[in-house]
């Protein structure tokens, strides 16, 4: 009997192993389920069946179903600093349309961001945006793309925005890796797919090359001068760009550092409700609470407190 979860590949490996001398029993024969996920219940009563037992052992109670939990961008990601930005810059705007792309950044749909209104294919985010730009030339188009899918499929349409004279903003998050699937290496980070040394690609150059003239190139933790970008290119006529470069949260070692609440919190709330982080939560007196674990003292919540609550301290202090 072949226990696996996901499609029939033991259980293949195994028929064609044996040549048919011996019975194997899973998914081809119909013993176990294609889909779902496979519980100790299941399981349990499937090998009882399978051997030919009675279980004299009562069945499990109702197990209770986990709380939803929703990916979200880690604590410390630059791309959330970067959709706070600008979302700040665009309430100088009657209205804004954010283009999303496939990649960690297509997390920012989710609230209280709520900064990924497309979202379709690789490369999609900055060619939607001209579509929409045609469609109401009145709102603002912000198309978000990675270093990693800007170099995949997101150069043919910065060109077309170009010919066509589009007036888009491409925001490049940058954080220096193909982060959601595993951290491998791609043209702008100096490494090969064996991991050997290399010429990184220049983003901006590339930008530049294509005949984009309005780029600006910040650390998205540096929160005023991120603001100043977006708003500067989104009132610049044409494409424009905004290269937001900070490097993954998981590629580099927690600071010694962290913020910790003090007592000045006054419950509002605000941190929590514009930039759902991870590390923050609600105390039992109902103001907020960081889980220093997992704080990397990017700061960005200390932007966005009204009262000042929220200070450096040492890790571990």
């Amino acid at each position: 009997m072949v226990v696996e979860e996901l499609d029939p590949v033991l259980e293949e490996q195994l028929l064609l192993v044996s040549a048919g001398k011996n019975e194997i029993f899973g998914k081809m024969t119909g013993d176990m389920p294609y889909n779902g996920e496979y519980s100790f219940e299941s399981i349990k009563n499937t090998l009882l069946k399978f051997a030919g037992v009675e279980s004299t052992e009562p069945a499990m109670a109702g197990i209770p179903k986990l709380p939803v939990r929703p990916p979200v961008l880690c604590a410390g990601c630059p791309h959330r600093a970067s959709f706070y930005a600008a979302k700040t810059a665009a309430k100088n705007f009657q209205k804004t349309v954010y283009c999303g792309d496939i990649g960690c950044y297509t997390l920012g749909n989710a609230a209280p961001l709520n900064t990924v209104d497309t979202c379709l294919c690789m490369g999609a985010g900055i060619t939607i945006a001209q579509g929409i730009k045609l469609a109401e030339n009145g709102a603002k188009c912000i198309a978000f793309i990675g270093d990693s899918t800007f170099f995949h499929t997101g150069i043919p349409g910065v060109i077309n925005a170009v010919y066509q004279n589009t007036d888009i903003t491409i925001a490049v998050l940058d954080n220096h890796t193909t982060a959601m699937t595993g951290g491998q290496p791609h043209p702008g980070t100096g490494r090969t797919a064996m991991g050997l040394p290399a010429k990184p690609l220049d983003i901006e150059k590339i930008l530049r090359a294509c005949g984009v003239e309005h780029i600006s190139t910040v650390d998205p933790f540096k929160y005023e001068d991120t603001v100043d970008a977006f708003r500067s290119a989104m009132e610049h006529s044409g494409p424009s760009a905004v290269i937001a470069k900070a490097p993954c949260i998981a590629l580099i070692k927690l600071p010694k550092s962290v913020r910790r609440v003090n007592e000045a919190c006054i419950g509002c709330l605000k941190c929590i409700k514009q930039l759902g982080c991870p590390a923050m939560s609600v105390g039992k007196d109902g103001k907020v609470v960081i889980n220093e674990s997992i704080c990397t003292d990017c700061s960005i919540c200390v932007k966005v407190c009204p009262v000042g609550a929220i200070k450096r301290v040492d890790r571990n202090v």
